[in-house]
């Protein structure tokens, strides 16, 4: 079996099929018996996803100048 530390070594590998089958074998049998790695490798996996969502989003132009408005009004 590997390590935990392997296994996030492995993730871009293992998601782009790049793993020999040998360590892909360990990879799923580590996620099988190790919750907190499930955990890493789910966020690891979505995180790409997250931050075009997050790039994509726009502040409406009412907030946005009211934020700057809020700024210039604490410098002065």
């Amino acid at each position: 079996m590997i390590s935990c530390q392997q296994l996030i070594d492995f993730c871009l590998d293992y998601i782009e099929g790049a793993l020999p089958d040998e360590e892909e074998r360990g990879f799923r049998r580590h996620l099988e018996r190790c919750p907190d790695c499930v955990t890493f490798f789910d966020t690891y996996r979505k995180t790409p996803e997250v931050s075009r969502e997050a790039l994509a989003t726009r502040i409406p132009p009412a907030v946005h100048e009211a934020v700057r408005s809020f700024l210039r009004l604490r410098r002065e």
